[in-house]
C-alpha cells in the first residue's frame, strides 16, 4: 500500500506520546542479559527488538518466519546481512521440535513472545490457523522456554481477550491461560493486553490513509464504533516494562487513553489531508464489537507500582489440565470441522475462564475497514 503515514505523524494527529521511558529496574532486568523475541519482523515484536538493543541485552535473537522482515531489521539494527552470526532464527512457532532444539542451545534468559495471528475477519473464515498459531503455537514456545530454564516469558496479547466474540479472542483469552499455566518458581511469566497500534502493517490507520489519499470511499463499520490507540514505541516499552513485574502468570493491561471514535479519526485525518472523506457504513463484521474493553466482568482490575499498567485478576488459576485440553484440541484440527473447532474454542473458554462467551458462528468476510 503506498504513501502510508509515517507513525509519528499519525501519532501527532491523534495526541499519542511517542517517547518510551524505562524505569531503572527495568534497565537492571534486561541489561546484559540475552533475549528472544518470536513475531521479530512484526511492528510490535521489531520494536521489542530495538528497544531491548538499546536497553544493552547481551544478545538479541530474532525468531519469525518472515525472512524479509527479519533481513530487513537486522540491517538496520547491526548495518550488515544474515549469515555472520545466528541472532536471526528463522523458524514457525507452530513446529515444536524445532522449538525445543532451538531453546536447549541458545537458552535466553528473556522471552517475549508477539508471534501471532491477528486479523479478526480472517481467523473467522479461518478458525484452525488462529488455532494452530495463537493457542498451539504459543503452547510450544512457553513449553520450550520453560524447559530451556528461561527466566521470564512475556506473551503479548490484545484487548479482544476480554469478553471475547471472535476467534481471534478467544484464541489470545486461551493462550494467556495457557501463558498462566506455566508460572513456576524456575518461570516467571505474564500476559500483556493493549489495542490497536498507530501504524503498524495491515491496521486502519494506513488503510484510511490509502482511502482519503486516493479518494476512495472511507469504510467504517457503524457511526459510533470507538477503539483504542497507542504509538509502537510506547506499548512495546510497556511490555519490557511489564516483563520486570512478571511473576505468577499475571494478566497486566496497559492504559491506552481513552477510547476513540473512530469517526472522529477519520475526519481528523481528512482534515490534514486536505480533503473531503466520503464515508460508508458497513456494518459490524462477525466477531466484531461495538467498542473493545481491557477486561471483563468476571475479571477485578488492579494497580502495579507503575502508572500505566494494571492487572486483571482472572477466574480460577490456570492449571496443566488446561494444557491436556489444548492438546486433545490439536487433534480436532485433522477432522476438518470449522463449527466443531468452534464449539471447542467455547468449551475451552467455558473451562479457562469460568463463563460462557459467544464466539462467532464464522461468516463469510465483508469488505469495509473499521
Amino acid at each position: 500500500m503506498q504513501n502510508t503515514p509515517n507513525p509519528a505523524t499519525l501519532a501527532r494527529l491523534l495526541g499519542k506520546h511517542t517517547e518510551p521511558l524505562f524505569s531503572p529496574a527495568t534497565q537492571v532486568s534486561v541489561e546484559g542479559r540475552s533475549v528472544l523475541v518470536t513475531g521479530a519482523g512484526g511492528s510490535i515484536g521489531s520494536e521489542i527488538v530495538r528497544q531491548v538493543h538499546r536497553l544493552n541485552a547481551s544478545q538479541v535473537f530474532l525468531l519469525d518466519h518472515d525472512e524479509g522482515a527479519l533481513h530487513a531489521l537486522q540491517l538496520e539494527l547491526l548495518g550488515h546481512g544474515l549469515l555472520d552470526n545466528d541472532s536471526v532464527v528463522l523458524a514457525d512457532i507452530r513446529d515444536e521440535q524445532v522449538l525445543d532444539r532451538l531453546f536447549a542451545r541458545i537458552r535466553p534468559d528473556l522471552v517475549f513472545h508477539a508471534a501471532a495471528h491477528k486479523h479478526l475477519p480472517l481467523l473467522e473464515r479461518y478458525p484452525a490457523e488462529g488455532i494452530k498459531t495463537n493457542i498451539l503455537g504459543t503452547a510450544n514456545v512457553v513449553r520450550a522456554a520453560a524447559r530451556a530454564g528461561v527466566r521470564v516469558f512475556v506473551n503479548i496479547s490484545t484487548d479482544k481477550a476480554a469478553a471475547p466474540t471472535s476467534v481471534l479472542g478467544a484464541t489470545k483469552r486461551i493462550a494467556e491461560r495457557v501463558t498462566s499455566a506455566w508460572a513456576g518458581d524456575a518461570m516467571r511469566v505474564a500476559s500483556v493486553r493493549f489495542g490497536n497500534v498507530l501504524g503498524s502493517r495491515g491496521s486502519f490507520l494506513p488503510t484510511l490513509h490509502w482511502q482519503l489519499s486516493n479518494n476512495l470511499p472511507v469504510t467504517i463499520t457503524d457511526p459510533a464504533v470507538t477503539r483504542y490507540f497507542m504509538t509502537i514505541p510506547e506499548a512495546a516499552a510497556l511490555v519490557v516494562e511489564a516483563g520486570q513485574m512478571a511473576s505468577a502468570g499475571e494478566t497486566y493491561v496497559l492504559d491506552m487513553g481513552e477510547p476513540m471514535l473512530i469517526e472522529d479519526v477519520v475526519r481528523r485525518m481528512a482534515a490534514a489531508l486536505r480533503t473531503e472523506p466520503e464515508i460508508v457504513y458497513t456494518g459490524l463484521r462477525p466477531g466484531e464489537k461495538l467498542h473493545e474493553e481491557l477486561h471483563d466482568g468476571i475479571e477485578m482490575l488492579g494497580t502495579t507500582g507503575h502508572p500505566r499498567i494494571s492487572t486483571v485478576t482472572s477466574y480460577g488459576a490456570a492449571d496443566r489440565g488446561l494444557l491436556y485440553d489444548v492438546a486433545m484440541l490439536a487433534e480436532r484440527l485433522a477432522e476438518h470441522d470449522e463449527d466443531r473447532l468452534r464449539a471447542e474454542l467455547r468449551s475451552l473458554l467455558r473451562d479457562a475462564a469460568g463463563v460462557d462467551f459467544p464466539v462467532g458462528a464464522g461468516q463469510p468476510l465483508s469488505t469495509g475497514a473499521r
